[in-house]
């Protein structure tokens, strides 16, 4: 005879975000002038992605690196068997990474047409107003010409880039 009991787990609450992703989806409607995107943050930059372009987020992985590569390439990772190039923005937007965010990798592009730039943290979902759209703030020379949108929210500037246009920049 064997019976089974619910155990309690004794588990912690989850952060806010991950139970917001965890969470049901939203039953009211969404506002269809929105501009929905994937938010990260390297350093102080604050940074946009549609959803349809990151396709994954992981853990900082091992990273093997290649002789005489860019700064900014920290070379190679291996992400279930296919090798993915891994990029580190952070001088680029000159800036730092965050001493109290842990560094995940976000993939950018579809399989042999991605690659993985290590961020601050766990991204969230943001959306926007068309009215949000502002005129882009100074950002470094190498940086402003991949820049797609600027929103504000708050206090606060956010950007999307056209992040192929960005890592081409960053490999010539």
């Amino acid at each position: 005879m064997s019976a089974t009991f619910p155990l309690p787990l004794g588990l912690p609450p989850l952060p806010a975000e991950l139970a917001a992703l965890a969470a049901p989806p939203s039953t009211a409607e969404e506002n269809p002038n929105e501009i929905v995107r994937q938010a990260f943050r390297i350093g102080h930059m604050r940074l946009l992605a549609p959803f349809a372009i990151a396709s994954e987020l992981t853990e900082m992985p091992n990273v093997y690196p290649l002789p005489r590569a860019p700064a900014n390439l920290l070379g190679l990772v291996n992400l279930h068997g296919r090798i993915v190039p891994l990029f580190d923005l952070a001088a680029l937007f000159e800036t730092e990474h965050s001493l109290r965010e842990k560094r995940m990798v976000l993939v950018i592009g579809h399989g042999n047409e991605s690659a993985g730039i290590v961020i601050d943290g766990l991204p969230r979902r943001l959306a926007f107003m068309p009215e949000s759209q502002i005129i882009p703030p100074a950002l470094p020379d190498l940086a402003a010409p991949a820049v797609i949108a600027s929103y504000s929210l708050g206090a606060d500037a956010w950007f999307e880039f056209d992040y192929a246009q960005l890592l081409e920049l960053l490999v010539s």
